[in-house]
């Protein structure tokens, strides 16, 4: 594969909240040399989580934002033009906007679990007209990138080892295995919820980060489930 440079990451999730399972993605795909920057992208509500979250968004970013202070790398930047409209949040509404900025060299970057669900997107062929996309395998679990594509009626790519090449328009599909640390944000919301309960929660609980766990512990965020 050639080498491609002035690619600008999209990494697009909930974050509620960030964890260190994020940031050593983030790190590691940085260390690729792949992306001039990555945006992070807070999404306002999930159309395939119907429970939104349980914190306001504003502090959600707050976390992302105090994250991104920790990690120190100015490659990394956030974009919440998500978060400023209403509704559910729709990948394709989001690189039209942000191609304007950023012109065409827009990679999604969706780990292997949400790849899967790319079928179920709204306008998948929009999302793919508008940016690459780099699937993080980060489970063991197989995935044929080329039966994703089918299953969303997409179906001249032209695959070669890792990678398909979308040929309508110039767009590639690449794999990159990312042994994924063992945290998730469901567990750390749980746990976090368990430790209010029985202890004064003076030491960062795992899977955070110490500056991310002072605001959480500031204002008393995942008390309850």
């Amino acid at each position: 594969m050639e080498r491609r440079t002035s690619l600008i990451g999209i990494y697009g999730g909930t974050f509620d909240p960030i964890h260190l399972g994020h940031v050593h993605l983030l790190q590691s795909l940085l260390k690729t040399s792949l992306f001039t920057k990555i945006l992070l992208v807070p999404a306002k509500q999930n159309p395939l989580k119907p429970k939104a979250s349980q914190i306001p968004d504003e502090l959600r970013l707050k976390l992302l934002k105090a994250s991104v202070k920790e990690i120190s790398d100015p490659r990394i930047e956030i974009w919440d033009g998500e978060l400023k409209r209403s509704g559910f949040s729709y990948m394709k509404d989001t690189l039209t906007e942000l191609s304007q900025t950023y012109g065409k060299e827009l990679v999604l970057i969706l780990g292997n679990e949400v790849f899967k669900d790319f079928p179920k997107w709204n306008e998948p062929k929009t999302v793919l007209s508008l940016a690459h996309i780099a699937v993080i395998q980060r489970t063991h679990e197989e995935l044929n990138l080329n039966e994703v594509l089918k299953s969303c009626g997409i179906l001249d790519g032209a695959p070669q080892e890792n990678e398909i090449s979308y040929l309508k328009n110039s767009r590639w599909l690449k794999t990159f295995k990312i042994g994924a640390l063992p945290y998730s944000a469901t567990e750390i919301r749980a746990n976090l919820v368990k430790a209010w309960k029985t202890n004064p929660l003076s030491e960062t609980p795992q899977g955070i980060q110490r500056s991310v766990w002072l605001l959480i512990k500031e204002n008393q965020l995942y008390a309850v489930s």
